[in-house]
């Protein structure tokens, strides 16, 4: 690429921040650095770069300064990532949560609960709205805005936020604690459904609606949307079986 493109091209960008993530997830921090700040460079060099480009730069920059536990810095990026990725796609688009996550996982390192919170909450109010349009769509297609990768990323977003929301109510057994596991769960299972585990998807959709009656009521409005969704996953799944017999008649 540096042979075709030159050394401070724009186009060397994408792979210098692949490189920077592989190495990040090795723990190879040193490594990792060296590659952003190359990615640095060369965005520098060209000032018309791209917000997703500026997004993607200041977010593995945060995710390093985190590894390093310079969380002030940390923070300064993943706000820097938020700006871009907002500018670019919105503030409430789904490609915009994980730098909300990202930034609430500093707060948690930081021993900032609250904050760290809000942020979470953040997270799952996005990825909910965007599942629950999809699912009102009765689709059976994936959306194109977002891939695979990310909805694998995304699964592993809510299962951070619900784990540490289950680790909190240890110390906190009030019913709004409670609910907030429930959120988490009822975003999960919509996750699961959109990858096509209907199964899973039904379970933790069910989990869900056990705790949100036990707490809010059958008449909260999350409990009905909690409901409407698994009365639609039974028309889903309905509608999967008859593809897959179908496909089998047709074979």
């Amino acid at each position: 690429a540096i042979e075709v493109y030159g050394g401070e091209a724009t186009e060397l960008v994408p792979s210098y921040l692949l490189l920077a993530e592989a190495n990040l997830g090795l723990r190879r921090l040193k490594i990792a650095e060296e590659f952003l700040q190359l990615a640095n460079w060369n965005i520098l060099k060209h000032p018309q770069a791209g917000s997703s480009m500026m997004s993607s730069l200041q977010r593995n920059f945060g995710r390093l300064y985190a590894a390093q536990q310079r969380y002030n810095e940390a923070l300064n990026a993943f706000a820097t990532d938020i700006y871009y990725s907002s500018k670019d796609n919105g503030p409430e688009h789904i490609r915009s949560a994980p730098s909300y996550f990202h930034m609430g996982r500093v707060f948690q390192s930081y021993q900032k609960p609250e904050r760290a919170a809000s942020f979470y909450a953040k997270v799952v109010d996005v990825y909910t709205k965007f599942l629950e349009a999809w699912m009102n769509q009765n689709s059976l297609e994936p959306s194109s805005e977002i891939t695979a990768v990310e909805v694998e990323e995304a699964i592993e977003i809510v299962k951070h936020v619900t784990d540490y929301r289950q680790k909190r109510v240890e110390d906190d057994q009030s019913d709004q604690a409670r609910m907030e596991i429930a959120e988490g769960r009822y975003t999960l299972g919509l996750l699961q459904v959109y990858t096509g585990d209907i199964a899973s998807g039904g379970e933790s959709l069910t989990a869900a609606l056990e705790v949100l009656l036990s707490t809010v009521g059958v008449d909260h409005d999350k409990t009905r949307a909690c409901q409407r969704q698994l009365d639609q996953l039974e028309k889903r799944s309905a509608a999967q079986q008859a593809l897959q017999e179908q496909s089998v008649q047709q074979g």
